[in-house]
Formats: C-alpha cells, sequence, structure tokens
C-alpha cells in the first residue's frame, strides 16, 4: 500500500473528542506546571504518555509511524502521541505556534485518515494549544482533476516531470504536504544534489549573485506549489523570477484543493 499505517482509526464523536482532550489537557498543565517550559520535546512526549497511561485514557502510543512509498521511495512520518487509535497530539517546544506548525498536523491526519488532533507547545511561558481537524476522507483525497491545457513537453525531463507527478498523486492523492512529492522527486533523480543547483541572478547583464533552485536540467526549473489563493499573483512572482535567470522554463504543478495544475512559465 502506498499510504500505510499499524492501526486501524476509530472515529469518535465530538463529545468524545472534548472529553478525552479536557483529561490531556489537564495533564499537559501539569506537566508545563511541574517541569516548566525550556526541557526537549521529547521530554514532554514520554511523560505525557506515561501519565495518559496512568489515567487509564486508552491505548497511548509513542511515536506512531505513518509509511509512504512509490515506486521505490520511501518515507516514514511520527505522530508524537496517539490515543485509542483516534485523537493526535504534536507537541512542539517553539516560542509561539505557527502556521507551519498547523500545516504539519493537518497533513498528518490526512495521511493517517485521522479527524482531529491537537498542537500542543510547551515551549512558551504558558502552555499554548490549537486544535486541529479535517473532515476530508482518505477517498475525497483521490478525487482531483489535472488541469495541463498549458504544459508542454519542453524535453524528456519535463515529459517525465509530468508523468510522473501524475502517478504519486494517483497513489497518494492530493491535499498533502508539497514537500513530500520534492522529495520524491529528488530520490527518482539521484539525490538532491542532482535536482538543487545554484543559477545566476542578473539584472541585464550584471550578475547579482547566485541561488539555489530546483532543475530538470540546465535550462529547466521546476517547482511544486499550493497556491490556493491569489495563485495569478503567485504565477507573476515566478515570471519575475524566471526574467533575471537564463533558464528558459519553470514547469510548474500547483495544488489547489481538488484542482491540480501544470503549467509551463516560458522565459520571453
Amino acid at each position: 500500500m502506498p499510504i500505510r499505517t499499524r492501526f486501524q482509526v476509530r472515529h469518535i464523536s465530538r463529545e468524545e473528542f472534548y472529553d478525552l482532550d479536557y483529561q490531556v489537557m489537564g495533564i499537559a498543565f501539569e506537566i508545563h506546571n511541574e517541569f516548566g517550559p525550556f526541557c526537549d520535546e521529547k521530554i514532554y512526549q514520554v511523560e505525557l504518555a506515561e501519565r495518559c497511561q496512568k489515567r487509564s485514557l486508552g491505548t497511548v502510543d509513542l511515536e506512531e509511524p505513518i509509511y509512504v512509498s512509490c515506486h521505490g521511495f520511501s518515507k516514514n512520518y511520527y505522530i508524537d502521541l496517539l490515543l485509542n487509535h483516534s485523537v493526535m497530539y504534536e507537541l512542539k517546544t517553539a516560542p509561539a505556534l505557527t502556521n507551519d506548525h498547523k500545516k504539519q498536523a493537518i497533513n498528518y491526519l490526512l495521511l493517517a485518515g485521522l479527524n482531529c488532533g491537537k498542537l500542543i507547545n510547551m515551549g512558551t511561558a504558558s502552555v499554548q494549544h490549537e486544535f486541529v481537524s479535517t473532515t476530508m476522507t482518505p477517498q475525497e483525497r483521490y478525487q482531483f482533476m489535472i488541469h495541463d491545457q498549458h504544459w508542454n513537453n519542453l524535453d524528456q525531463d519535463s515529459e517525465w516531470m509530468k508523468q510522473t507527478m501524475v502517478e504519486l498523486l494517483s497513489e497518494w492523492g492530493a491535499f498533502l504536504d508539497t514537500n513530500l512529492f520534492y522529495e520524491a522527486i529528488e530520490f527518482y533523480r539521484g539525490g538532491k544534489e542532482n535536482v538543487i543547483k545554484k543559477v545566476d541572478i542578473k539584472k541585464d547583464e550584471r550578475i547579482l549573485g547566485e541561488q539555489k533552485v530546483h532543475l530538470l536540467n540546465s535550462k529547466t526549473a521546476f517547482k511544486i506549489s499550493a497556491a490556493k489563493r491569489y495563485v495569478a499573483h503567485y504565477e507573476q512572482h515566478l515570471r519575475l523570477f524566471l526574467r533575471h535567470t537564463s533558464l528558459m522554463a519553470i514547469q510548474w504543478i500547483n495544488f489547489s484543493n481538488h484542482d491540480i495544475t501544470f503549467k509551463t512559465i516560458l522565459n520571453r
């Protein structure tokens, strides 16, 4: 299976979640009051799991893996704390919870087929926490539409890129973190060193410096994004960047909910 877990998801009601979460958060506050905000993430994870078990809150799994694979590529994700095969808890020790933390948590929920979870940040003066959820089923993630009328197979590398991305989407579905797709492409191309290379950034004939770019070959870059709003502005920014390089084109794949757009941006 392209996405696999060791557990069978057990969906719970909102009332069950609130009851369980009330108890878990009470334990999290206890731990924070006792240990303070300066311990490593792992310390809080282990202590939270131990106390949840002692309070008989159900099955408690630490670092529960999610296995993702396709045609030789594999990547494992790990849920910090999974309770009753129902609720995911991700612990952080950060200055503040960020949108990236929320995106990571949603990605885990989607991959595992879970509906709800909680971000808990123990690294601040008082415990920060944020509810994360999704109503999307694994089946719904495969209900996407590909728009490729503005894609050009400029070369064999571009043709390979499109074919590979379509295969990955058919295996994993949409809505997932774009970094997963980047890592798969890097793996298939022989590693990051063969994909991420420096290109000159120019103004007229002046070279301002170098910047790392994902390349299919010396003339063609690629970009995988998840722009859902202001997509036209995102495209315009790609065109501005391309204009200041010697690249011929950027092959752009954008995930926007159920719509996957494949587009070739030429350096004119």
